[in-house]
């Protein structure tokens, strides 16, 4: 296994296959001699040929949660792949790819676009007998929903047998155009295996009507960002690098891709409410990059929030920010957070929520106080940033709900499960 958090460039330049992990390759093989012939035996059956599908490295939660999934099969001994659309500039995309995992790509461009879509089809012809070896494919985002139907479209046409195709959907409550969402449904009524990371009306009535598909709700498992390796010294050289003055007493932040499905933009008047309710004593920090980034710093100029609303960019390394926080604002679709809102609770940063599901009431069960209402959200948080106590009780209080529920190990768990069910499926056999 190659070294955490970091994948080197020539692996993405030239990757090449990795041998099958129970032949003995890297960190298996003092294992593989170890065993005797039957338990040698027993582990090539339990293992599993696996291929996650991405558009790229991208820093969103749906890559993040791959390179969390494929690093942890790979440790667990499964033969894991990635195939990516493009390649993105190291500066842009998420780091922290094993070296056990070996990394495809469909096209050479350097950016997305259609002509990645287009290069799809064709790849697949050229590496459908790869394709067909593996157990698994599992598909995340639109890219990989396009990858996983043309492989059914095309293992129908030619009637071969290929591997259990599963998805993530990562869009499930998302405030979507009906027509979009009816799409998705499409492609997922072709699956074998089907995730959500929250249980949905619309999805629940989907899989109660197809049962012959693999499904289930599995919670995005998180990593825990270590702020107490970030010293003091190191603490106030970031707020110095972002622009946060040494007197700023309080600071609010945020931490994602902005873009319009994120709503963005939205998260401007809720720090335009905190200032006015708090003063100079409180500054902003809105970390990430993406499409929308111009009209957030619009909504900065039109609020008189320059030089109080810090805006960083891509975010290589979460500690760092999350360490000069005094609270974080995510974004919830439901009762879920997005992965950078977890990973900031599983840190111990208090947190709440702008909702982004529409019509959706908060309950008593929710873990995470939330509100579609940015007056309600701003009101929240000046109320914890005037109660340390307060604040300090809550994060308590949710970080014990993200190590109970959200657990990277888990998550792997729950996944394996899933793909020997899609594939005893496919295969119409009672076990892989």
């Amino acid at each position: 296994m190659g070294v955490p958090g970091e994948y080197s460039p020539s692996g993405i330049s030239a990757p090449a296959p990795r041998a099958s992990l129970s032949a003995g390759v890297g960190g298996w093989q003092p294992l593989g001699q170890a065993l005797t012939p039957s338990l040698l035996v027993l582990f090539q059956r339990l293992s599993m040929k696996i291929v996650h599908v991405v558009p790229s490295f991208a820093r969103g939660g749906g890559e993040r949660l791959m390179i969390e999934l494929a690093n942890r099969e790979a440790a667990a001994g499964h033969e894991v792949s990635v195939v990516s659309g493009f390649r993105l500039p190291e500066e842009r995309s998420h780091q922290g790819l094993s070296e056990a995992v070996d990394l495809r790509f469909t096209s050479q461009r350097p950016s997305g676009g259609v002509a990645v879509y287009a290069a799809l089809l064709p790849w697949i012809w050229r590496n459908r007998r790869w394709l067909r070896s593996r157990d698994v494919i599992h598909c995340h985002l639109t890219y990989g929903a396009m990858f996983g139907s043309l492989l059914k479209l095309l293992d129908a046409v030619t009637r071969g047998r290929g591997p259990a195709i599963v998805e993530t959907y990562h869009a499930v409550s998302m405030p979507i155009p009906k027509w979009q969402r009816w799409l998705h449904a499409r492609m997922a009524s072709r699956r074998h295996g089907l995730s959500f990371m929250v249980a949905d009306p619309y999805w629940e009535r989907f899989r109660a009507k197809r049962r012959r598909i693999a499904s289930r709700v599995i919670p995005v498992g998180v990593s825990e960002p270590d702020l107490d390796a970030v010293g003091a010294e190191e603490r106030a050289s970031y707020r110095a690098q972002v622009g946060i003055p040494p007197e700023a007493r309080l600071v609010v932040g945020t931490i994602g891709r902005i873009s319009p499905d994120r709503q963005s933009h939205r998260y401007i008047p809720i720090f335009a409410a905190i200032a006015r309710a708090l003063g100079p004593d409180v500054h902003f920090l809105m970390g990430g990059d993406g499409p929308d980034m111009e009209r957030v710093r619009e909504a900065v100029a039109a609020h008189g929030l320059d030089g109080r609303v810090h805006l960083p960019g891509l975010i290589r390394d979460l500690a760092p920010p999350m360490a000069v926080m005094d609270l974080y604002i995510t974004s919830n679709v439901g009762a879920v957070p997005g992965v950078a809102g977890l990973q900031a609770v599983a840190a111990g940063l208090p947190a709440i929520a702008l909702q982004l599901a529409e019509g959706y009431a908060a309950g008593a069960k929710d873990w995470l106080w939330s509100s579609a209402d940015e007056g309600e959200v701003a009101a929240k948080a000046v109320e914890l940033l005037r109660s340390p106590d307060r604040a300090r009780s809550i994060a308590a209080s949710q970080k014990a709900h993200v190590e109970a529920n959200h657990s990277p190990r888990a998550m792997a768990a729950a996944y394996e499960a899933l793909y020997r069910e899609a594939a005893s499926r496919r295969r119409g056999a009672e076990t892989v």
